[in-house]
């Protein structure tokens, strides 16, 4: 089995988010040159199972009020990374928001209904102006010892908003398959635009967590 550094962080966005464990909210930079891919490298095709995961949540006025959150996924429209004796040197994915839906309501389709239309709309993923995001690798980094074997760099655009991000993830290499894990990491929605600050006695929270789940094969 090889280990491959390879990762994705696309993303996505709501503007709800729950904050656990110790999970960090990542750095927004300016967009970065991309990577490109040496000669001889292996493209490597993203599966159309390949999903970007999301929690988010709100905050009441009222202190006595406990927290309020969903969670769901955002599905993998396309992708592609170029891998060179086991490295990962280049890649681009993109998100299809049109996918986007609240998991933890699948057992109420009405509720379910009414709040994905409602972040889909202007005031929060703004998914008719921008039906997709995108994470192009602009950097891998290899890490020794811990949970992860790789920390990625790479430019996010998301509504409209290039930012480069950086998350650890593992990566596995079996065959012609790659299967790819992130680290649960944050980002703040106000960095890519999304300002809606709640009503009726809630507060929005500004960290979105994101977690990535890909598997690309071998072109």
């Amino acid at each position: 089995m090889k280990k491959l550094f390879l990762s994705l962080a696309m993303i996505s966005a709501v503007a709800l988010t729950s904050c656990g464990g110790n999970t960090e909210t990542v750095n927004a930079t300016e967009a970065q040159e991309s990577a490109t891919a040496s000669e001889g490298a292996v493209t490597y095709i993203a599966d159309s199972t390949s999903t970007v995961n999301w929690k988010g949540g709100k905050t009441f006025d009222d202190i006595n009020k406990p927290e309020e959150g969903h969670w769901g996924i955002v599905k993998l429209k396309e992708g592609t990374a170029t891998v060179n004796n086991g490295v990962l040197e280049s890649g681009k994915f993109v998100a299809d928001f049109t996918t986007f839906e609240s998991k933890d309501l699948d057992s109420d389709p009405e509720t379910k209904a009414k709040l994905d239309g409602h972040l889909k709309a202007a005031d929060f993923l703004d998914v008719e102006k921008y039906p997709t995001a995108s994470f192009e690798i602009t950097g891998v980094k290899a890490i020794e010892g811990g949970d992860y074997n790789s920390e990625i760099s790479g430019n996010f655009e998301f509504r409209g908003t290039p930012k480069n991000v950086t998350f650890k993830a593992n990566v596995t290499v079996e065959g012609n398959v790659v299967t790819v894990k992130s680290e649960e990491f944050g980002i703040n929605r106000k960095d890519f635009g999304i300002t809606f600050a709640g009503g009726g006695g809630s507060i929005i929270k500004d960290e979105v967590l994101l977690q990535v789940d890909l598997t690309a094969k071998a072109q």
